[in-house]
């Protein structure tokens, strides 16, 4: 993996300092006044480079727009349908039992659990 750039690492820490699981135009206005010429393009290729490097994720989420986390350990989420929050839980299992995926010529790299439904604010 090449070193991260300048922008690539200040959109990585500004990342790591959340909670809020942002998208990509959140983590743009965040870091837009902190870095020299950072355009939405170089954010958006950069968070798609940070997925695919392996130092943050895209949340599965059923929204206009892709959330991402960089709290890496093994955890849920909960997402408000009605205000689009969404809440780090304890990681919640699946019984892969229940599937042979290996007969289904299916090879599972990660099983991301998200429960739908309302915040209590909403």
């Amino acid at each position: 993996m090449k070193t991260l750039t300048k922008h690539r690492e200040l959109i990585f820490q500004d990342l790591t300092a959340r909670k809020d699981h942002p998208t990509a135009k959140m983590v743009f206005e965040s870091v837009k006044g902190k870095a020299d010429r950072i355009s939405f393009a170089t954010v958006y290729n950069s968070l798609e480079y940070l997925v695919e490097h392996g130092l943050i994720n895209k949340l599965n989420m059923e929204s206009e727009s892709i959330r991402y986390d960089a709290f890496l350990e093994n955890h849920s989420h909960l997402i408000c349908r009605n205000c689009g929050k969404v809440y780090d839980v304890p990681s919640l299992s699946l019984n892969t039992n229940d599937v042979n995926f290996d007969e289904l010529g299916f090879k599972v790299d990660r099983i991301d659990i998200s429960i739908l439904g309302r915040c209590l604010n909403c």
